[in-house]
Parts: structure tokens; sequence; C-alpha cells
């Protein structure tokens, strides 16, 4: 969910009533503020607020019923959730996959804060903090693109100095 959405505000009562009868099922039930947490964001391919997810032995499934509490109640308590296809284990927030996603959500989120450093702190002007990325964007490219040169010859030398004939002319 997210604080500012309309329909994780609606969801909000009845969210927090089907809580109330976790115990009593044996289910944890919690909510992931995805503003606060935008890794899990792209772990779960966050596509729509609020995305509902049952989890159980390592296994997700995307809840797609509705949202009564009743319906959530029925899910669990039936075992409806076995009708669910899982998520594929390639798509699971767990696989190497999601966790580079995360990752990618995570930097977003590290370039925000330092444009918003800049903007609010340092007083550089938006433009300017744009140009700055733009540089570090241009020489971190420019630098990792250098070091691959550099493994690729190390790695597979040129043969095209190595003979013998072209030293003795």
């Amino acid at each position: 969910y997210a604080p500012w959405c309309p329909a994780c505000q609606q969801l909000q009562p009845v969210w927090k009533e089907f809580a109330n009868w976790g115990e009593d099922m044996g289910v944890n039930i919690a909510k992931v503020d995805v503003t606060d947490q935008p890794g899990l964001s792209g772990r779960f391919i966050i596509t729509s607020l609020p995305t509902i997810y049952h989890c159980k032995d390592g296994v997700f499934r995307k809840y797609q019923g509705a949202r009564t509490k009743e319906d959530f109640l029925s899910f669990v308590d039936e075992q409806k959730w076995k009708a669910v296809e899982p998520v594929s284990s390639w798509l699971g927030p767990s696989s190497f996959l999601m966790n580079s996603m995360s990752a990618l959500f995570k930097l977003s989120m590290f370039i925000r804060r330092c444009h918003n450093y800049m903007t609010e702190h340092l007083g550089i002007p938006v433009w300017g903090s744009y140009v700055i990325f733009g540089l570090a964007t241009l020489f971190s490219g420019l630098a990792l693109g250098l070091l691959l040169v550099f493994i690729a010859d190390f790695v597979f030398p040129s043969r095209r100095f190595s003979s013998s004939d072209y030293y003795q002319s």
C-alpha cells in the first residue's frame, strides 16, 4: 500500500478488521508501505495499489479476489489460495532477477534523495543537479567501459604484436 493511494485508504478499515482475525487463524497479516520500502515494490513487481500477496512455505500467490473481510477470511480459512497459480520461481521475490530489480528501485530512491539534498540543502538549481548526474553517469560509464577493455585485453591479449616477424623489420 501507499499512504497517498485512495484505493489503499478505502481498503484500510477492512484490512484492519481482517488483521484482527489473523492471530485466531494462526497467520501473520501485514502491510508494507512501498514509499518506505521501494525495494519490495521492485521485488514483487507492484504495478497497482493495493497489491495483496498470500505466502505459505515460501510460495507466493497474488490475491485477485474481492476486497472484503469475508472474502479474505474464506481465502485463507477455506484454503482457496490453493487454486491460485503461484508466482513463477524466476519472478519470485527471492530470485536473482527480482533481487536485481529491487536494487534498481533502491538505487533510484538513492538518486532521488541525492537530488533533493543538492537542491534543498545545498541550493543547487534543479538543472545543476541534472548536469551533475549527467556528468556522473557519463564518467562512470567511461570508467566502466575502460575497465572492461582492460579486463578483455588481459584475458584475451592481442596476438597482432606477438609475432617475431614484426620486430625484425
